[in-house]
């Protein structure tokens, strides 16, 4: 028997070889352009922001689960798209007010719905979103917080005008510039931060300005949410991201609150108007990222002036090639005091409509004014689908002589001698996001617990015993 020997391919059978290849990319190709683009469920925190225009797109795919809710065509050149949230919170509290007074324990659940409807016409540019939201609280011992209830209200509702370049906005809006240290929604609190008015929004050369001039919503539980007609709140941010990947932000910010509601040095009342200047840098050179932030504060108070200051440095380290994929982190921040309550200069800083949780413990004990925080953590990926972040703050005020401010700016623990430590505590934070399979991407599981360990300044003022937190959170997006 001959020994077998494989068939030569020759030229033409090579032809052949290479025209079938040819045809298979072609019809690989032809398929995936059938297929059309992809427009993947991505949630903004403004829902505003999102644009799912691509769906127009003949076999665009997505794998939001309801994709004819968010891209309906009404004729006219008009279109739709429709949206919402549910999110449901429970709180377990010990102590939250460090004075060890009854109710000790707070035990409560928190409600909240949002829904949204976005009409557009592309051609001309116009624009018009609605946005309703209903915030419940029921089971609680004390007394609800301003962040806890609203029922059904407007949260957004505005006209905008689009054009290549640009865009204005005028009505309710919600703002959110930056990180939100200083301006921001506050989607931790089971209501949300508005403001009424306009804002101009400038894109050029891979950077945007927004100028904007408004007033603070505030929340009337029982009655339609109406302007605080006697505060206005305005500004300029621009933000641009340089070809290397440094991302800079600066910014003018005016609070301007004509009611006499604040305290002079000489114990007169009077109004406020607070200037606001600053900026960020924030980047990542391989797997190290960081961020510097500053703004300084000047204005009128009552008849003191205004000079305060604030900064914050925060660095990272992640290291991929390690399991779970660790990013040990530190941040630095200092937020200045006054030194002394009785002359005629305020130095306290303004925190303004802050998102004070992602940065000055979940707990919401200490606010961005006369504190200062140095808090390492560090973060893990313990599975595919959960992230576990452990956190630890040590808490000092900037001044003895100022009070302890909470997450709403609210003065507590207020010793105006300096006569009292100013050894604030220590706060532990650990929470653990889950994003389950189940109705993926729209589900996230949120799990946290903090305790605050009350330090001098407590004892010396009176405070009893440590506070706790513990918290589950479920949030559906669509």
């Amino acid at each position: 028997m001959l020994p077998h020997v494989p068939p030569r391919r020759t030229a033409s059978t090579l032809s052949v070889l290479a025209a079938g290849s040819a045809l298979l990319f072609v019809a690989a190709t032809a398929q995936a352009q059938a297929a059309g683009p992809s427009v993947p469920a991505k949630f903004a925190n403004l829902r505003f922001e999102e644009n799912w225009t691509g769906l127009a797109v003949e076999d665009a795919t997505t794998n939001h689960r309801w994709p004819g809710i968010k891209h309906q065509d009404l004729g006219g050149g008009w279109t739709a798209s429709y949206g919402g949230q549910f999110r449901y919170r429970v709180h377990f509290e010990q102590n939250k007010n460090l004075m060890d007074t009854s109710p000790v324990h707070n035990n409560f659940s928190l409600y909240r719905t949002r829904v949204h409807v976005d009409l557009r016409h592309d051609e001309s540019g116009w624009r018009v979103f609605a946005e309703g939201l209903d915030a419940r609280i029921s089971g609680e011992s004390r007394p609800p917080t301003g962040i806890d209830r609203n029922d059904l209200d407007i949260q957004n509702l505005f006209v905008e005008k689009n054009w290549d370049g640009g865009a204005v906005r005028l009505g309710r809006m919600e703002l959110q510039e930056g990180a939100q240290r200083l301006v921001s929604p506050l989607e931790w609190g089971n209501t949300r931060r508005t403001f009424e008015g306009g804002l101009l929004r400038l894109d050029h050369g891979g950077a945007t300005t927004d100028i904007f001039a408004t007033r603070p919503v505030v929340i009337d539980v029982h009655a339609d949410d109406d302007p605080n007609d006697s505060a206005s709140f305005s500004g300029v941010y621009h933000s641009r991201k340089t070809d290397g990947g440094l991302l800079v932000d600066v910014f003018g910010l005016v609070s301007d609150e004509t009611d006499p509601l604040f305290t002079g040095g000489d114990g007169d009342m009077g109004d406020r108007q607070v200037y606001t200047v600053g900026g960020r840098l924030a980047g990542k050179h391989e797997q190290t990222d960081y961020e510097l932030w500053a703004a300084t504060q000047f204005g009128e108070q009552a008849n003191n002036d205004i000079d305060a200051y604030a900064w914050e440095l925060r660095m990272g380290q992640t290291f991929p090639d390690c399991e779970m994929q660790p990013r040990v982190g530190l941040d630095i921040l200092y937020a200045s005091g006054d030194g002394d309550p009785t002359d005629d200069e305020t130095g306290t800083f303004n925190q303004l409509f802050p998102l004070g949780h992602a940065f000055l413990g979940y707990i919401d004990l200490v606010g961005r004014q006369n504190i200062v925080d140095v808090s390492p953590s560090i973060t893990a990926k313990t599975s595919d689908r959960t992230e576990a972040r452990l956190a630890w703050h040590k808490f000092r005020l900037a001044e003895d002589e100022d009070a302890l401010y909470n997450a709403g700016g609210a003065p507590t623990f207020v010793d105006t001698s300096g006569a009292s430590s100013g050894d604030v505590g220590d706060e532990l934070d650990l929470t653990l996001g889950w994003r389950p399979e189940f109705l993926d991407p729209h589900s996230h599981v949120l799990f946290g617990f903090s305790r605050f360990f009350a330090g001098q300044r407590m004892d010396d003022l009176g405070g009893s015993e440590d506070a706790t937190l513990f918290y589950m959170q479920y949030t559906l997006t669509f």
